[in-house]
C-alpha cells in the first residue's frame, strides 16, 4: 500500500520582515521517508496542490517491519532562506486515525499549525488530504487519483504536482475537516455520496501536543490507531520489508546512513579445456554476461585454452530484466562474426544473497553448455560466482557497473569508486652559508664576479642573492614527496649580464646523501652545515652546453660550498588554506598523534538538478552529464563511482575518515566526467578536463557527536559572467568522539605543529610552497590507476579567492566580488556594536523611560561598587551565550558567494588573465577603472575625515592655534583639581547622570565640547 498526501495549500502564515517576505513549502515525514512540496516565494497564503507518496511497507528502517498505525505523519511548514537553509513556521502530528482508505472518502483537513518552539507565536494552517492507495490502484481509488499515483515512484524523494488540481476556493475556503478540536465538514463530491449511507461518528484528529500556561496538556493522547482495510480480491499483493537475517545484518544497517541499493555481482574467474575453434585448433576467448538487454563482455584473452580474466560485473535490481543470468564464452574472430563455445545459464532466484560483514562468495567451476540446453561442451569449464548484495560489498568499487558497459575498456576505470591517499609531503631545507676557491673559466673576470647559488629540486628553483665575496647565509624551503627520488642540483653562477650566467660550479645531491632530521623527545635538531667539492661544469644557467673552451677547462682544485641540507619533518606541509584546512599533523610519524579524537562518516546520496554540459555521442545530440563526486579529508581522498547520462544521479555511497583535530574541514566537489571516450565527435575528449558543478565545505566542529546530518547542499559555480546554481548535493555527515577529553583539550593548544612557532616560515614564502604542495599532489594522484584528475585537486585545494585558473598565480588574482563580501562581513561582525550604539542613543534620549531608569541605577550601583564591574560583564557574556542557545544553528552551514546585485562585467573580471593578454576590450577596461576609481574615492574620503580627526587631537596641545590651546590648558588644570578633590565615583556617576538627562534639559544645538573640537584646525586646509 502507498500514503498519499495531498497538500492543497496553507492560510495566514507569518510573514518576514526581511525583503522578499517568506517563502514557504512543506516537508511531510513518514518512517524515515521525507518528502516535500515546491517553494512559493513571497506568498503568506500559498496554494501547492501537490501529492505526496509514501511506502507504508518501508516504515521500518532496519528492520522492524512497522505498519501504518505504529507510526505518526509529522508535516512541517518552512520557510526557505536566501541562503539555502531553512526556518520552521510551524508543525502538525497527524496519526493512523487520519488516513481515509481510499481517495474517495478522504476530505479535506485543515490544521493549525503548532508553534515550533516555546518562544515562537502560533499562527497559520496547512490543509490537508491523506488517503491510502494499492500499487496498482485502478478500482478503489478514482482514476485522475490513480493516474497521478502512478507518476510517483515507491519512496521517491521529490514529489511532482498532482494531476487532479484543487480550485483554490474549493481547497481553502470550501467544506472542510477542521483538526484540533474544531466542527467537520465534508466537500460537496462527498454530500451526496454520504447521504445514501448512515451518518458516521466525526474523528477528530490530534497535532503534536503542547503544554497550557498551568503546564498540563492541551490535546488528550491519540486515539486507537486506524487500521487500513484488507485488499480487494485480486489485488497484486504487496511483499513487506523483510527484516534483517542476522545480528550482524541489524547492527550494520544501524550505523548506514545511505539507502541500500541491490546489485547482481558476477565474478568471472577463469576457464579451462575450452575447444579450439579455427583451423590451427586455437581461440581468443572472452566471456559475455547477459541480463535481458543489459550485456558486458570481458577482455579477450590471446590464443589461450586456459583464460583467466578476474574480473567482476555489476547489475543493479532496477536494471534485472530477465529472470536468468547467462555467461557465455566466444571466440573473438577479426573477419567474421565471434564464435560461439558454449554458456551457463543460472536461475535469477537461485543466486544467493550475501551482506557484510560475511566473505565474499567462493567460485564454483560449471560446465558450459551448448546452445541448447541438452547439449555440452567436451571438456568446457568455467569458474565463476554469482551473488546478490549491495554497494557496501567488497566487489563493489572494483565492479564493472551494468550503466558503464558500453564504454571503452580505457575508460571504465574513470567510472568507479576509489580511495585514495595523500603523498607524504616534507619540507627540504637548504642553507646555503657560502663558497670558497671559486674559478672563473674567463680569467680576466676572477675578480669581479658576482657570485649567486640555485638551488633546483625538480621544478622548483630558488636563488639567492649576487654578492663579490661569495656569502649568502640564505634558507630555502622545497617541497619534497615521500619516497624522496627527485635529487637536489645547486648550482654556482657569475652573473655576467642580465641575460645570461657563466656557471661556475655544480653539485648534485642523490636523495641517499641527505639527511633527515633527527628527534629528541619531540625536539628537533638539525644537522650541522657541510663543504661539498662543486663538480665541472656541463652546462651554463639557462640550461644550454657551453662551448668547447669551457668543457675543456681544468682547475688543479675544486671549488667548495657550504651547506646544511635536511629533510625537515617537524612541520606540517600546507597545501590548504588554514582557514578550511583538513590536516595539522606534522610530517614526522612520531610527532603525530597516535590514535584519533573520532572518527567523520559521510555519505554521498544523490544529487538533483545537475545541468547538462556536453553533447550525449549516443543520444543524437542531446545534452547529458555524466556526475562523479571527490572528497578530501586530512590524508584521504574518496572519489564515487561516474553515474551516465543522469541529472539526478543517486550514488549512495559511505565513507569514513579519522579526526585527529575537530577544528578541521571536510570538503566535497562534484564534477562532470569529460575522459569517457565515445564516438567520432569524442576523439578529443581525452585532452579535455572534467568541468567543476559546484563543492561543499562541512566544519567538523559544528556537528554534534553522534547525530546524523541529512540535508541538500545547493551547489554554485562561477562561470564568466554569470553565477550558475548547479542543482543541490544531498549528503549525510555523522562525527562520532571516541576520546572527549582529548578532543576538548585541543581547543586550548595551537592548531599547527610547534616548529611553525619556534622557527616560522617567512610569510612571503607561505604562498609559493602551498601552491608547490598542491602541484606535488595533483601530479602524484594524477599517476594513480584510476588516476584522480589534477583540475579536481587543484579546484578542491586552491584559495578561492585565488584565479579560476591554476596557471595564474594567486597573488595576482583580484575580484571585485569578494572584495565586496569581506565588507559584508566585516558589516556583519560590527552589526552589535552599531545595534549596541543604537540602543544606548535611545538610552540618552529617553525613548523607554523605564529602560534609561534601569540604566542610571545600574550605573551609580556599579560607580559605588566599582568590584561589581567585571562580575556584571561577565554574566552578561553569560547570559548571551545561554540567550543565543535556543537560535543555534541545527544544520551545517550553506556556501556563501555573495553574488546577489552583482553586476556581470565584475564577475567576468576575475577570469581575466594578467597583463595585456587578457584580450578585454578597452571600453570595458575603462569601465572597470571607473569602477574602481569610485571605490578608490570613498576609501579616500574615509582616510581624509580619519586622519583630520587625529590631528585636531594633536592640535590641542601643539599651540598650533594659541587661543585654543590656552583654553585646553585652562580646561585641564581645572579638571585636576577636580579630579583631586572630588572622589573619582562620583565624577563617573556625574558625568553619567548628566549625559543621559532628560531631553527636556538639553539644548537643540550641538554641545560646547563638541563645537570646540571641531574649531580645531588639521592640515586639510594646506592640501592642494
Amino acid at each position: 500500500m502507498k500514503l498519499v498526501v495531498e497538500v492543497a495549500g496553507a492560510r495566514d502564515l507569518p510573514a518576514r520582515r526581511r525583503r522578499g517576505g517568506v517563502a514557504p513549502f512543506v516537508q511531510v515525514a513518514f518512517g524515515g521517508q521525507r518528502h516535500a512540496t515546491g517553494v512559493r516565494p513571497g506568498e503568506a497564503s500559498p496554494t501547492w496542490n501537490e501529492a505526496l507518496v509514501f511506502v507504508v511497507d518501508a516504515t521500518a528502517r532496519g528492520g522492524g517491519g512497522r505498519s501504518l498505525s505504529d507510526g505518526s505523519i509529522d508535516v512541517g511548514v518552512y520557510h526557505r532562506r536566501a541562503s539555502g537553509g531553512k526556518s520552521c513556521l510551524g508543525r502538525v502530528r497527524l496519526f493512523g486515525a487520519a488516513v481515509a482508505p481510499s481517495a474517495e472518502e478522504a476530505v479535506l483537513l485543515r490544521c493549525p499549525l503548532d508553534k515550533p518552539s516555546f518562544f515562537s507565536p502560533a499562527r497559520g494552517e496547512v490543509a490537508l488530504r491523506l488517503y491510502l492507495a494499492p500499487y496498482a490502484s485502478s478500482t478503489s481509488a478514482s482514476p485522475a487519483a490513480a493516474g497521478a499515483a502512478a507518476n510517483f515512484p515507491a519512496g521517491n524523494a521529490y514529489s511532482s504536482t498532482y494531476a487532479t488540481t484543487f480550485n483554490d476556493t474549493a481547497s481553502m475556503d470550501g467544506p472542510e475537516t477542521v483538526v484540533g478540536g474544531a466542527s467537520t465538514q465534508s466537500s460537496p463530491a462527498m454530500v451526496i455520496k454520504k447521504q445514501k449511507k448512515k451518518k458516521e461518528p466525526v474523528q477528530v484528529f490530534h497535532s503534536i501536543p503542547t503544554q497550557s500556561s498551568t503546564g498540563s496538556m492541551i490535546f488528550p493522547p491519540p486515539p486507537p490507531p486506524f487500521m487500513p482495510p484488507p485488499p480487494p480480491a485480486g489485488a497484486p499483493k504487496v511483499a513487506k520489508k523483510a527484516a534483517p537475517a542476522t545480528a550482524d545484518d541489524a547492527k550494520a544497517a544501524e550505523y548506514l546512513m545511505v539507502d541500500k541499493l541491490e546489485f547482481l555481482y558476477v565474478n568471472v574467474v577463469r576457464a579451462a579445456n575450452l575447444p579450439g575453434m579455427d583451423i590451427t585448433l586455437g581461440i581468443d576467448p572472452y566471456v559475455e554476461v547477459r541480463v535481458g538487454n543489459y550485456l558486458a563482455a570481458t577482455r579477450h584473452v590471446v590464443r589461450s585454452h586456459y583464460p583467466e580474466w578476474n574480473q567482476v560485473f555489476a547489475f543493479s535490481k532496477d536494471h534485472l530484466q530477465s529472470d536468468t543470468l547467462e555467461v557465455i564464452v566466444k571466440d573473438r574472430n577479426l573477419v567474421v562474426r565471434d564464435s560461439f563455445v558454449g554458456k551457463v545459464a543460472l536461475p535469477i532466484v537461485e543466486v544467493p544473497s550475501l551482506a557484510p560483514p560475511n566473505g565474499p562468495l567462493a567460485p564454483q567451476w560449471y560446465v558450459l553448455k551448448g546452445a541448447k540446453a541438452e547439449q555440452s561442451i567436451t571438456g568446457g569449464e568455467i569458474m565463476l560466482a554469482a551473488w546478490k548484495g549491495s554497494q557496501s560489498d567488497e566487489a563493489f568499487a572494483d565492479a564493472l557497473h551494468a550503466g558503464a558497459h558500453d564504454l571503452a575498456p580505457s575508460a571504465v576505470a574513470a567510472t568507479q569508486t576509489k580511495c585514495y591517499h595523500t603523498p607524504r609531503l616534507c619540507y627540504l631545507r637548504c642553507h646555503v652559508i657560502a663558497a670558497q676557491d671559486l674559478v672563473h673559466p674567463d680569467r680576466s673576470r676572477s675578480s669581479r664576479m658576482s657570485v649567486l647559488a640555485r638551488v633546483q629540486l625538480g621544478g622548483q628553483r630558488w636563488e639567492t642573492r649576487a654578492s663579490p665575496s661569495a656569502k649568502w647565509d640564505q634558507d630555502f624551503f622545497l617541497v619534497a614527496e615521500s619516497p624522496f627520488e627527485e635529487p637536489l642540483v645547486v648550482t654556482v653562477m657569475d652573473s655576467a649580464s642580465p641575460g645570461r650566467h657563466e656557471v661556475l660550479g655544480q653539485l648534485v645531491l642523490p636523495k641517499g646523501s641527505i639527511k633527515t632530521q633527527q628527534f629528541d623527545k619531540k625536539k628537533s635538531k638539525p644537522p650541522p652545515p657541510s663543504w661539498f667539492d662543486l663538480e665541472q661544469p656541463h652546462s651554463d644557467g639557462n640550461g644550454e652546453e657551453v662551448d668547447g673552451r669551457d668543457r675543456g677547462w681544468r682547475h688543479e682544485f675544486r671549488s667548495k660550498i657550504q651547506l646544511r641540507v635536511y629533510y625537515d619533518a617537524a612541520y606540517h606541509v600546507l597545501d590548504e588554506l588554514t582557514t578550511y584546512a583538513s590536516d595539522f599533523q606534522p610530517s614526522a610519524k612520531p610527532l603525530r598523534r597516535p590514535t584519533p579524537i573520532g572518527v567523520l562518516e559521510l555519505a554521498v546520496l544523490r544529487a538533483t538538478g545537475l545541468p547538462p554540459t556536453k553533447k550525449s555521442p549516443n543520444g543524437g545530440g542531446r545534452a547529458t552529464v555524466d556526475a562523479y563526486c571527490v572528497g578530501k579529508y586530512g590524508q584521504k581522498w574518496i572519489r564515487t563511482r561516474t553515474l551516465l547520462d543522469t541529472s539526478s544521479p543517486s550514488w549512495q555511497e559511505q565513507f569514513t575518515f579519522d579526526v585527529f583535530d575537530p577544528c578541521t574541514v571536510l570538503t566535497i566537489a562534484v564534477f562532470d566526467n569529460h575522459q569517457l571516450a565515445g564516438g567520432d565527435g569524442e576523439s578529443s575528449r581525452r585532452g579535455a578536463t572534467d568541468l567543476p558543478l559546484g563543492k561543499v565545505r562541512i566544519r567538523v566542529s559544528t556537528l554534534t557527536s553522534g547525530r546524523t546530518y541529512e540535508q541538500p547542499h545547493s551547489l554554485f559555480v562561477l562561470r564568466p559572467g554569470q553565477l550558475v546554481r548547479c542543482g543541490e548535493l544531498h549528503l549525510a555527515v555523522r562525527f562520532t568522539h571516541t576520546a572527549w577529553v582529548s578532543m576538548m583539550s585541543l581547543y586550548l593548544r595551537p592548531t599547527l605543529p610547534y616548529q611553525h612557532f619556534a622557527k616560522p616560515i617567512p610569510t612571503h614564502l607561505l604562498q609559493e610552497l602551498r601552491r608547490r604542495a598542491v602541484e606535488v599532489v595533483a601530479s602524484r594522484l594524477a599517476r594513480a590507476e584510476p588516476p584522480l584528475r589534477p583540475e579536481a585537486v587543484h579546484y578542491l585545494l586552491r584559495d578561492p579567492s585565488a584565479h579560476p585558473s591554476s596557471a595564474v598565480p594567486e597573488d595576482q588574482a583580484y575580484s571585485k566580488r569578494r572584495s565586496l563580501a569581506a565588507c559584508a562581513r566585516l558589516r556583519d561582525v560590527l552589526a552589535p556594536l552599531e545595534s549596541f550604539a543604537r540602543w544606548l542613543r535611545g538610552v540618552r534620549d529617553w525613548k523607554h523611560p523605564p529602560t534609561t531608569v534601569l540604566v542610571q541605577l545600574l550605573l551609580l550601583i556599579l560607580t559605588w561598587k566599582p568590584e561589581l564591574i567585571l562580575p556584571t560583564f561577565f554574566l552578561y557574556l553569560f547570559a548571551v551565550g545561554a540567550w543565543n542557545f535556543r537560535g543555534r544553528p541545527m544544520r551545517p552551514e550553506q556556501m556563501e558567494h555573495y553574488a546577489n546585485g552583482v553586476h556581470p562585467s565584475m564577475l567576468e573580471e576575475e577570469f581575466d588573465a594578467v597583463g595585456p593578454a587578457s584580450g578585454t576590450p578597452p571600453d570595458i577596461v575603462k569601465w572597470r577603472y571607473w569602477q574602481l576609481r569610485d571605490t578608490a574615492m570613498g576609501v579616500q574620503l574615509f582616510i581624509g575625515d580619519v586622519a583630520s580627526q587625529g590631528e585636531r587631537v594633536h592640535a590641542l596641545l601643539a599651540w598650533r592655534d594659541r587661543r585654543a590651546t590656552v583654553i585646553t590648558l585652562v580646561a585641564v588644570a581645572a579638571l585636576t583639581v577636580v579630579s583631586y578633590a572630588v572622589p573619582f565615583r562620583a565624577v563617573v556617576a556625574a558625568a553619567g547622570v548628566y549625559g543621559m538627562r532628560h531631553p527636556l534639559l538639553r539644548r537643540k544645538r550641538p554641545s560646547a565640547l563638541f563645537c570646540f573640537f571641531k574649531r580645531l584646525p588639521s592640515d586639510a586646509e594646506v592640501m592642494l
